[in-house]
């Protein structure tokens, strides 16, 4: 991936409704020059899509840590695939280790959630690790690029 590229990437992620034309004056390329890249760049898998990051005004999000007992994940998995709570969904490294993040506008609603998923999967479970998310520093998928130096600041103000 050349430098180009690179700059076409990092413009898109600050603003991903950006124009082909605002790309191309800030780069100094054509409008066509920056949609063949960019169309280039989504056939290869690079550029997955383009979406809306909103924000849930005092959304709870909780991550759950899953050791499951050898070969019993696939019902788990699916559970928590269906799960509207559920975000992310991964297979993690190690042995039969998943990791799952949650978000609910209450906390209630992630401790039944858990609730279920224990009560549900309890001769599948080893153990189970929920912590929910007390302060966000940075979430460049979410949106949220918390200057820590303003998070000091707030703290000081309280």
């Amino acid at each position: 991936m050349d430098d180009t590229n690179k700059d076409i990437l990092k413009l898109l992620k600050e603003d991903g409704r950006m124009s082909f034309t605002e790309i191309g004056e800030k780069l100094g390329i054509s409008r066509v020059a920056v949609k063949k890249r960019v169309a280039k760049l989504e056939q290869e898998g690079i550029i997955r899509g383009y979406k809306a990051v909103i924000h849930r005004e005092g959304a709870v999000k909780m991550f759950m840590e899953i050791t499951t007992v050898d070969g019993s994940s696939e019902d788990l998995l699916d559970y928590l695939n269906r799960t509207g709570y559920v975000t992310e969904l991964y297979i993690m490294t190690g042995t039969n280790r998943i990791h799952a993040t949650a978000v609910a506008p209450e906390v209630s609603e992630l401790k039944y959630l858990m609730k279920m998923v224990r009560k549900t999967f309890a001769d599948s479970i080893k153990k189970i690790e929920c912590h929910a998310v007390k302060e966000v520093i940075k979430d460049t998928f979410g949106g949220v690029d918390y200057d820590r130096t303003e998070r000091e600041r707030n703290k000081r103000d309280e």
